[in-house]
C-alpha cells in the first residue's frame, strides 16, 4: 500500500508546474548559464600553461638570456616559449598580447608585463630569482656553462612554489564553488515539496487534504508517502544535475561517488525537515509559505558564494559560527573538502554537523505535526 501511494504521490510531482520550475527546472538552467558566462575563466587565471615571453638583449651572451632559454627548452619542465627579438618587436608583440612578459637582458635586467595575472606573476619570480643567484649564474656561465641547467633549477623551484597544486590534487579553481552552491540550494528546494506535501495533507488548508482525510487509508501511511516522496523526487534532481555537470558539462567535482550520494542524502534531508517546518506554521498562507522558502534558501545559497565567490570564505574569517550552522555552507565546503583533500576528516564533521541540523529540525517537526493532529483529526 505504501509503495502505491508513494508513486502515485511522485505522479502528483511531476505534474506540479512550481515544482518542475523551482526543483528541476531552474538547477539546471542556473548551472548552464553559468557555465557559459563563466567556464573558460579558469584556463586564463587559474590553469598553467607554458608561458609566451620575449627577450631583448642589449648585451651580447648575458646570463640571463642563457638562463632563459635553459627554462624555454625541451621536454615536460619546459616553463617558457622565448623568442629573442628587437625592441620594437618586443613592444609589438606585447601590444598585441602575443607575449605576457619581455626581458631586457643587459646592464639593467628588467621586466615588463601586460597585466598581473598568474603568468605575469611567475615571469616576476623568475627575475627575481635571477637577481638573488646571479652571481652564481653568471660565474657558472663562464666557467662551467655545461652545469647551467642545475644552476638554473633555484629559479625554477621559485616558479614552482606557484604553479603546483598545494593542498591536495582536486580541482582547486575559484569558479567550481559556484556549482558547489547550485547543489547546496537544490537540496534546500526539496523544501518546497514537502511544505506542498503538509498543505496538501491537511482538511484545513486544501481540498485535496479533506479528500485524503475522507478515504479510507491510514492517516499515517499517507503522511509517510507524501514525506518520501517529497524526498525522492529531490533526491533524483540532485543526482540528475551531478550527472549533468560531471558527465556533460565535464565539470571536475571529483569522483568520491559514495560520499557525495550520502551528503546529497543529508541535504536533501534537511531540506524536507525545513519544508515540513515552514509548512506547519498557522499563517501565512500557501504563497506566503513558498515566499518563505524561497527567500531562506536563496539567501544561506548567497553565503555558501552563490551570487558570488569568496562571501563563503570572509565570513569564515570574520564570523564563523554562521558557516557552522548554515545547511548551504556545509553542503558547499563538504564537496570542497571531497575533491581538494585526501582525507574525509572535514567531510565527516560538516557531514555530522549538518545531520544534527537535520536531527534538531525533525524533532520540532513531529513536535508541531503532534500538536497539530491532537487539534484537529487531518494533520
Amino acid at each position: 500500500m505504501f509503495l502505491h501511494v508513494l508513486k502515485y504521490e511522485c505522479k502528483v510531482m511531476l505534474r506540479v508546474r512550481e515544482l518542475l520550475f523551482w526543483n528541476l527546472l531552474f538547477p539546471f538552467a542556473l548551472t548552464t548559464f553559468m557555465y557559459f558566462a563563466f567556464g573558460n575563466i579558469a584556463a586564463s587565471t587559474e590553469n598553467f600553461s607554458v608561458i609566451p615571453a620575449a627577450v631583448v638583449e642589449e648585451q651580447s651572451d648575458t646570463a640571463l638570456v642563457r638562463a632563459l632559454r635553459e627554462l624555454s627548452g625541451n621536454g615536460e619542465n619546459k616553463l617558457l616559449d622565448l623568442k629573442v627579438t628587437s625592441p620594437a618587436e618586443a613592444e609589438r608583440l606585447l601590444h598585441e598580447e602575443a607575449v605576457d612578459g619581455v626581458f631586457f637582458a643587459g646592464e639593467n635586467e628588467r621586466l615588463m608585463v601586460r597585466g598581473n595575472g598568474m603568468n605575469e606573476t611567475v615571469l616576476q619570480m623568475i627575475l627575481k630569482r635571477y637577481i638573488q643567484y646571479e652571481s652564481v649564474i653568471t660565474s657558472v656561465a663562464k666557467e662551467h656553462p655545461e652545469k647551467m641547467l642545475s644552476a638554473v633549477e633555484a629559479m625554477r623551484e621559485g616558479a614552482d612554489v606557484i604553479l603546483e597544486e598545494k593542498s591536495g590534487e582536486g580541482n582547486q579553481d575559484n569558479m567550481v564553488n559556484y556549482y558547489y552552491a547550485i547543489f547546496a540550494m537544490t537540496c534546500l528546494f526539496a523544501s518546497f515539496c514537502s511544505c506542498s506535501a503538509v498543505i496538501f495533507t491537511r482538511p484545513r488548508t486544501s481540498v485535496m487534504g479533506q479528500r485524503k482525510a475522507a478515504s479510507p487509508l491510514p492517516q499515517a501511511t499517507g503522511v509517510l508517502a507524501c514525506f518520501a516522496a517529497s524526498w525522492v523526487f529531490q533526491y533524483a534532481s540532485c543526482c540528475l544535475l551531478f550527472v549533468y555537470m560531471k558527465f556533460v558539462l565535464k565539470i571536475d567535482l571529483g569522483d568520491r561517488y559514495g560520499a557525495i550520494a550520502l551528503l546529497l542524502f543529508a541535504g536533501v534531508t534537511f531540506g524536507v525537515m525545513l519544508g515540513v517546518f515552514v509548512g506547519t506554521l498557522p499563517r501565512p498562507g500557501e504563497g506566503g509559505k513558498m515566499g518563505i522558502l524561497v527567500a531562506a534558501s536563496l539567501f544561506l545559497s548567497f553565503l555558501s558564494d552563490l551570487m558570488a565567490t569568496g562571501v563563503r570564505d570572509a565570513i569564515e574569517h570574520t564570523a564563523p559560527v554562521i558557516n557552522d550552522i548554515n545547511p548551504a555552507a556545509l553542503i558547499a565546503d563538504s564537496f570542497y573538502a571531497l575533491n581538494v583533500y585526501d582525507g574525509y576528516g572535514r567531510f565527516a564533521v560538516n557531514l555530522c554537523t549538518l545531520l544534527g541540523l537535520t536531527a534538531v529540525l525533525a524533532a520540532v517537526d513531529f513536535w508541531l505535526v503532534g500538536r497539530k493532529r491532537s487539534n484537529y483529526a487531518g494533520l
